[in-house]
C-alpha cells in the first residue's frame, strides 16, 4: 500500500495532490554516503553555500537567468519531471513559471549538505492568500557548478492531522561524529524499509522512533502510535514493487533520504524526500516530508530519481 492509497483512507480526499514513497520489499535498494562525504567539512560548507546562494538569486529575487550563468553547468542534469535538461532547459522551464507568479514568495526553511549533495526545505507561495507547496530540492555540486538536481513538491493542504507546518519545527542543529552520522543514516534507511517494504510499522516505531515523535507530514498525527494507525492494513512488497531509496544526506543530527517506489507504467511512481531528526541515541525524534506522484514521462527523458552520471 502507498502513502497516496493512506491519505486516502485517513483523509477521505483531503489532498488531490502528491503520492508518496510508500510499498516495498527487504529487496530495496538502499544508498551509502554520497560522494565526497568524509572530506574536508569546509568544501561541505562551500558546496551549501553555493546552493543557497543560487536558489536566493533564482527564487527569492527572480534573477534566474543569471543564477543559471553563475551557477549550472552547461550539462545540468534534470530530474525534476516537468523541466527540459541543460541550463538552457532551466531557464526556459522555471523562467516562464516564475514570469507567471509575480508574487511568488520563497522561504527556505533547512538546507542539509554532505559531500557532492545539497538538500534544501523550502516553502514556496505563488501569491498572498495561497497556501503554497513544501519543496525539497536536491542539488549535486561537481568542481563548484551545479550538476544535477532532483525533488519533491507537496501542496499544502488546508489541514493539518498534527497542528504543525510542513516546514515548521526546530531550526537548531545538533553536532555529530562522523560514527553517530552513520548510525542514524543506518536507522533512517532502516525505518523505512522495515515499514515501507516490510509494512512491519509496529516494528519500525518500536526500533527507530523516539518520544517525542513530532509529525509534519500533513496527514498523519503526532507520535508513533499514529504513524502506525495511519498505516494499518499496508502489507509488504517486493522486487519490482519494492520502494528504493536512491540517496542519502547526513549532516549533524539531520538525516535526509530520496525514496520511489515504481508503479510499473513508463517511469511513473510515488516519490519523496524525507528528513529525520535523531535524538543522542539515535531514535527519530522529528519527521519532515514532501510527497509526490511522477508522470510516466518526463521534459528531459530521465527518470526522477536515478543518477545520470
Amino acid at each position: 500500500m502507498t502513502r497516496t492509497t493512506t491519505a486516502a483512507l485517513i483523509a477521505a480526499g483531503l489532498l488531490t495532490l502528491a503520492g508518496c514513497s510508500a510499498s516495498g520489499a527487504g529487496t530495496a535498494t538502499t544508498s551509502s554516503a554520497p560522494e565526497g562525504a568524509g572530506e574536508a567539512s569546509e568544501q561541505t560548507t562551500a558546496n551549501a553555500e553555493l546552493v543557497t546562494d543560487f536558489v536566493t538569486q533564482a527564487f527569492v529575487d527572480r534573477d534566474y537567468r543569471a543564477a543559471a550563468e553563475r551557477y549550472l553547468d552547461d550539462d545540468y542534469i534534470q530530474h525534476s519531471p516537468a523541466v527540459p535538461g541543460g541550463a538552457d532547459g532551466f531557464v526556459e522551464g522555471i523562467g516562464s513559471y516564475l514570469d507567471s507568479v509575480p508574487e511568488l514568495r520563497v522561504d527556505i526553511a533547512r538546507v542539509v549538505a554532505e559531500g557532492e549533495l545539497v538538500l534544501v526545505q523550502s516553502h514556496m507561495v505563488p501569491g498572498p492568500g495561497a497556501r503554497g507547496s513544501a519543496v525539497m530540492d536536491i542539488f549535486r555540486v561537481s568542481d563548484g557548478r551545479i550538476a544535477e538536481h532532483w525533488d519533491a513538491v507537496q501542496e499544502v493542504p488546508e489541514d493539518s492531522a498534527n497542528g504543525h507546518t510542513m516546514v515548521d519545527g526546530t531550526t537548531e542543529r545538533t553536532a555529530t561524529t562522523d560514527e553517530q552520522r552513520e548510525r542514524n543514516r543506518s536507522n533512517a534507511l532502516a525505518f523505512l524499509d522495515t515499514a515501507f517494504n516490510d509494512a512491519e510499522f509496529a516494528a519500525a516505531v518500536d526500533r527507530y522512533v523516539g518520544e517525542p515523535y513530532i509529525q509534519h507530514n500533513p496527514l498523519v498525527a503526532d507520535g508513533g502510535d499514529a504513524f502506525v494507525e495511519a498505516f494499518a492494513g499496508a502489507t509488504p512488497s517486493s522486487g519490482e514493487d519494492a520502494t528504493v531509496f536512491p540517496r542519502t544526506i547526513a549532516q549533524d543530527d539531520l538525516v535526509a533520504v530520496q525514496t520511489f517506489t515504481p508503479s510499473g507504467t513508463g517511469m511513473a511512481g510515488s516519490g519523496s524526500i524525507d528528513i529525520f531528526r535523531f535524538d543522542a541515541d539515535g531514535l527519530i525524534v522529528e519527521h519532515w516530508d514532501a510527497v509526490q506522484e511522477y508522470p510516466a514521462e518526463t521534459a528531459s527523458g530521465l527518470t526522477v530519481w536515478d543518477d545520470e552520471r
